[in-house]
Parts: C-alpha cells; sequence; structure tokens
C-alpha cells in the first residue's frame, strides 16, 4: 500500500509540471471586439452617479448625469446626445453636454446653460472638444485631439491631447462595484497658448479614465505631469440605474453582462 500511495503522489507531481506544457493556464480576461461600440451607451433615463476627489479644489463633491437623448440642439445647430449633468456644489446647478458623432469620434461640447428649456451656449462659446473618443472603442488605439474651453475665442488657451488604450485584464473596483472587461484611455494633456504661452506657465497632466461595457466611465485618476506626479483628481462610479430600474448598480434584461458586476461591500 505504501508503494501505490507513493506512485500516486510521483504521477500527480508529474501532471502538475507538466500541464503548462500542454497549455492548461489560469484564465485571463480578453477583449470582446463585439462590444467596441458599448463603452459610451447614453440609453435615455439612465443614470451615473460619481464622487470626485479634487485635490486642487480641495474638496469633495458628487456629480450626477442622466441621459436625455437625442436631440437637434437649434443654438449649436447639431443634433447629439444629451446629457444633463449636476453638480451638487454652490452655483452648481444642472448643465446639458451635448455628444455629437463625427468621422469616427464623439466631439463633447460642454460649458452650456439653459434658456427657459432650451440649451443656450455662452456669449464666449461654447467648450468643444473635439474627437474626445472613438465611436469603437478598443486596445491600442492612439489618436490626438484639442480642447477649446472656451471657444474658438482670441487669446484663450487650449488642451493639446495625445491618448491610447489599452485592455485590462483585472476588474476595475469602485464604490459602484467589481467591473470587467474595461478598457483604459491614458491622456497625456499640455495646456497652451493664453496665459500658459508664458515662459514657466506650461502645465502638463496625465488622466486614466477606465471605461466598462454596457456602463461607461467608471474611474478617472488625474497626475500632475507625465503620470509619475502626485494624483490631483479622483473620479469613481458610486451609482449605475438603466431605465425601469431603482437599485443601485442593477441592470435590465437588455444588459445580463451588468447584472454579473459583483457588488461592492
Amino acid at each position: 500500500m505504501m508503494y501505490r500511495r507513493v506512485m500516486m503522489l510521483i504521477a500527480y507531481l508529474i501532471i502538475i509540471a507538466i500541464a503548462p506544457v500542454y497549455g492548461c493556464k489560469a484564465h485571463t480576461a480578453s477583449f470582446n471586439p463585439a462590444l467596441s461600440r458599448d463603452f459610451f451607451p447614453l440609453v435615455r433615463d439612465t443614470v451615473w452617479t460619481y464622487q470626485v476627489k479634487s485635490k486642487s479644489q480641495r474638496t469633495t463633491y458628487v456629480v450626477t448625469d442622466k441621459a436625455v437623448g437625442e436631440k437637434y440642439v437649434p443654438s449649436l445647430n447639431v443634433t447629439g446626445q444629451v446629457v444633463e449633468e449636476y453638480y451638487n456644489l454652490d452655483r452648481g446647478g444642472a448643465r446639458p453636454i451635448v455628444y455629437v458623432n463625427k468621422d469616427g469620434y464623439i466631439t463633447r461640447l460642454s460649458g452650456l446653460d439653459y434658456s427657459k428649456q432650451d440649451i443656450a451656449a455662452p456669449a464666449w462659446g461654447r467648450s468643444e472638444e473635439g474627437a474626445f473618443m472613438p465611436i469603437e472603442l478598443i486596445p491600442e488605439l492612439g489618436w490626438s485631439s484639442k480642447i477649446y474651453p472656451f471657444g474658438h475665442m482670441a487669446g484663450a488657451f487650449d488642451i493639446d491631447q495625445k491618448h491610447h488604450t489599452y485592455f485590462e485584464t483585472t476588474d476595475v473596483i469602485v464604490p459602484a462595484g467589481h467591473f470587467s472587461g474595461c478598457v483604459r484611455i491614458e491622456t497625456r494633456a499640455l495646456y497652451e497658448g493664453g496665459s500658459y504661452s508664458k515662459i514657466g506657465r506650461r502645465m502638463n497632466l496625465t488622466y486614466e479614465d477606465w471605461y466598462a461595457p454596457h456602463v461607461g466611465l467608471v474611474k478617472t485618476l488625474a497626475f500632475e505631469g507625465d503620470g509619475k506626479g502626485p494624483e490631483m483628481e479622483r473620479v469613481e462610479l458610486l451609482r449605475f440605474i438603466l431605465p425601469g430600474n431603482s437599485a443601485t448598480g442593477k441592470a435590465s434584461p437588455a444588459h445580463p453582462e451588468v447584472a454579473q458586476q459583483k457588488q461592492a461591500g
């Protein structure tokens, strides 16, 4: 009996040793190209709530976004997806954001306000971010874009950006839950022109944004400099509610992948 036990142990150790050779590997997440259009869903009446910890402003506040649906905006002469954004800060209130598809990318128009029930741009012009992100988000993409925070007003600064995408093989954990299959966008931002054209006024920031399929943005980190500097801002998803659901993070039957996200806490 002892001999048999020794031989069984030796056989077991041999199997463990040769398993990697025959392809017995640990499971790792991989990108699903069929989801490339599902990282920025703006389904009407979907609500996202984020906590923002801002070291630059020395405060923590909450931002709530609600998808309103596609609309034609006469003041901008564009048709796009409208999102209403609410800040729980003094003088925060609700502000509209318009997302427009153009040349394979999403353009983000912000700095807007309401005039009665209509969306209006301020006198100095809208804040414009062309090529905010690709309509089809996949890993290993690279592109450039610019933000014009004060429109194209003469003498105003702009933000030159370089982006690159990566696939996250591990879960992204935020207060709203654990999200798998995320794509991370790393952005190097250079503030230029205007007051930043003076010697010593250049500013560089690095942003890391994580997007989950069927959910959208779940986390953002902003760092001073090239990403090795101090953390300036942290944005994390607190709640995500699809139309027809009242529970935090609960998914509709149309998107079972979201229902499978494990709740944190």
